[in-house]
């Protein structure tokens, strides 16, 4: 969590610039600005201590995935994003999906979002052996190698892949009549917005629940001098689904912070 949470970072800045001699600031100002870094750190090393393992399936792509020359294959136009390893989905976000999809016992998920397949395995791990995860991306290199590592997986025939981008997928699903138990947004900031509309107004099943990653962005949903990218998308975006009289939501600092929606009629008694 650290590098995703202002706080940790404006710490570190503070840190930098106490570290300066013609401040003259004492020892103990300084050593307590560092405890505070450490205790921060250590709480995210807790958590992570504490959270059950994944899979070796999974762990396999996760190395994989942090080895891979992302940077590297956009240099030289293989991939049509400049692909950040913070973008795979960690071990306590991953078993967290887990508790969600196998605790509201959905047969059915869609995800936004594939990137390399960490999620969309996990999610796949816990469902019964007749569901299914459908998940999407934009760039077929990262199609290929999603692909080619849930198969190492006995659960990766549970897993649908469909390459195209979101905004012209998900309309193509509502049209079919497809309906998913619980969806997982993890995809362009910029679209946050459409895809939350589409998703609870024609895609989620009834009795569904809806998780969307990155609902803090780096702090930019509430800092007063966002750092980063898409502030103001992240911002209306957390608007957006503030303003819906129809659902129930909660925003969890896990991570980068996930919003859990579901609809007021598959709440209430």
């Amino acid at each position: 969590m650290s590098h995703y949470d202002p706080v940790f970072v404006e710490i570190q800045d503070l840190r930098t610039e106490l570290n300066r001699e013609e401040l003259k600031i004492s020892g103990d100002i300084k050593e307590r600005v560092k405890n505070i870094e450490e205790l921060m750190m250590a709480r995210e090393r807790f958590c992570a201590d504490h959270t059950s393992d994944s899979s070796v399936e999974v762990q396999a792509i996760a190395n994989e995935t942090l080895d891979h020359p992302w940077n590297e294959l956009f240099q030289e136009g293989k991939i049509k994003f400049n692909m950040k390893t913070s973008m795979m989905s960690g071990n306590v976000t991953g078993c967290f999906l887990q508790f969600l999809v196998s605790s509201s016992k959905a047969k059915t998920v869609l995800e936004i979002g594939t990137f390399t397949g960490c999620s969309a395995l996990r999610m796949a791990e816990v469902l019964p052996p007749d569901g299914k995860v459908t998940t999407c991306d934009f760039d077929p290199y990262v199609v290929e190698f999603a692909r080619k590592w849930v198969d190492t997986s006995p659960h990766g025939n549970k897993i649908e892949i469909l390459l195209g981008y979101a905004k012209e997928t998900l309309p193509d699903l509502a049209k079919k009549g497809s309906k998913f138990d619980f969806i997982f947004i993890d995809a362009d900031k910029k679209r946050y917005v459409d895809y939350f509309k589409i998703c609870l107004d024609s895609l989620l099943a009834q009795g569904g629940t809806m998780a969307i990653d990155n609902a803090m962005f780096y702090g930019t949903a509430y800092a007063e001098k966002p750092r980063g990218l898409y502030g103001d998308h992240t911002r209306q975006f957390n608007e957006a689904v503030k303003q819906r009289q129809d659902i129930c939501h909660v925003l969890l600092p896990v991570r980068d912070g996930i919003m859990l929606v579901r609809r007021k009629t598959d709440i209430h008694g």
